[in-house]
């Protein structure tokens, strides 16, 4: 092995398929260390657990290593949730804490993942004035902490992606705060959901829940990235849209190309469909996960129907060449499984919380199938040719040999975690 090149070395560490696997290379010798050093650490991973958060401070506090940190995901968990005492919480609070707030020590982070508590929460609890007197779980005081020290070090230059998920839907005052606009500016890559159970089930938990879809998410969460965004990913567990209401209609994006929505309830009054189709001239890729079109209980006939919205963005979205259409079981925490057919259905009330989507609807459902077919079709068509242009033809002679080395394609051995809905 002393023997190789040092571009075949480096070729075999690029084919290294997980991070522990790298991580045991960097033992072989200085050549392999120093090879492997710079993608073993590429991606650091955190939980709400003590010896998680101070393996990342430490992480942290390692120079050498830190430099090569580009993505960190904290993910939720309950493992250990029984067996730690007030102070070895708050000891892990601490370390979190001495992290999110310093980010800046990671000088090549790009990419930041917070995924929350995945279950059922308990019910906030709030007084009089609206404020939260308390908070009631574990895992509400973690997503504040959290958020609230990834604020305090804003200063985090090369930061493009951002993942928010499982937000619990209470108007925190820090997402008024300049320290977020600031944060929000710079991000192209945005991926936000929310759990409406933790306003269903608490005091004036519809105000918020209403507050938080009217105001917060397109003035606090979406408003500062407009200007250099080309990705968002937004979603709600149960409908949003109609009720409460959903206006992105002050909303642009001028460089737009992947929007995915999920939750979000289409109807008659078009916003969401004219929000769309003002970015019919970058948006290369469109994902509705679960959006119902509303129809009135009193009505035997949606208001706007799916072929009319299909026959639309067919003429409109001029350079789409991805268009999915996906359905999951059920509203709520508990019903995350996609079923496997392209359908795009109708929602007969305002809420379904824990209901089955799209039940006794599907009976409006035949005649926009042509649509839907067409829409794919044209699609499809500019994929294709978008694609035979990318290739320019190759002379068989000028054809490079690849070189194939015998390494196995093992599957990743990274952090297992709760599933949640996104």
């Amino acid at each position: 092995m002393n023997t190789c090149p040092v571009e075949l070395l480096a070729l075999i560490v690029e084919r290294v398929p997980t991070d522990k696997g790298l991580r045991s290379l960097r033992a072989v010798d200085k050549t392999f260390c120093a090879l492997a050093t710079p993608l073993a650490f590429r991606r650091a991973y955190v939980t709400n657990s003590l010896p998680s958060a101070q393996g990342l401070r430490a992480l942290m506090e390692c120079h050498a290593l830190a430099k090569t940190v580009e993505t960190i995901v904290f993910r939720w968990s309950d493992m250990h949730g029984d067996m730690e005492d007030a102070p070895t919480k708050r000891a892990t609070y601490i370390a979190l804490v001495a992290v999110f707030a310093q980010l800046h020590r990671f000088p090549a982070l790009v990419h930041v993942e917070l995924n929350m508590f995945p279950g059922v929460p308990d019910p906030l609890v709030v007084g009089d004035t609206g404020h939260l007197e308390r908070y009631p779980s574990e895992s509400s005081f973690v997503e504040s902490t959290l958020l609230k020290a990834l604020l305090r070090g804003t200063n985090i230059p090369r930061l493009r992606s951002l993942t928010l998920a499982n937000l619990m839907a209470f108007p925190f005052a820090h997402y008024e705060s300049r320290e977020f606009s600031d944060l929000l500016s710079s991000v192209e890559h945005l991926d936000i959901s929310f759990h409406g159970e933790h306003s269903v089930r608490g005091p004036r938990g519809r105000e918020m829940w209403t507050s938080l879809w009217h105001e917060v998410v397109p003035i606090h969460f979406l408003g500062p990235t407009q200007a250099r965004l080309t990705s968002l990913t937004l979603m709600s567990d149960q409908p949003v849209g109609r009720v409460p209401r959903l206006d992105f209609s002050g909303l642009f994006f001028p460089v737009l190309q992947h929007l995915e929505l999920g939750g979000i309830t289409f109807d008659h009054h078009r916003r969401i469909e004219d929000f769309i189709v003002r970015h019919g001239k970058t948006l290369a890729t469109l994902i509705l996960d679960s959006c119902p079109m509303h129809m009135p209980d009193n009505s035997d006939d949606p208001l706007r129907s799916w072929r009319d919205v299909c026959d639309r963005f067919a003429e409109s979205l001029e350079v789409l060449v991805d268009v999915q259409f996906h359905v999951r079981e059920g509203w709520g925490l508990d019903n995350r499984k996609r079923i496997g057919e392209v359908r795009l259905f109708y929602c007969a009330g305002d809420t379904g919380y824990g209901g089955e989507r799209g039940a006794g609807t599907r009976a409006h459902e035949p005649a926009d199938r042509p649509a839907i077919d067409r829409l794919l079709e044209k699609v499809k068509e500019r994929r294709v040719k978008k694609a035979t242009r990318a290739q320019p033809a190759l002379q068989l002679d000028t054809i490079p040999v690849p070189v194939v080395l015998d390494i196995p394609n093992r599957m990743s051995e990274g952090f297992v975690i709760p599933i949640h809905w996104v």
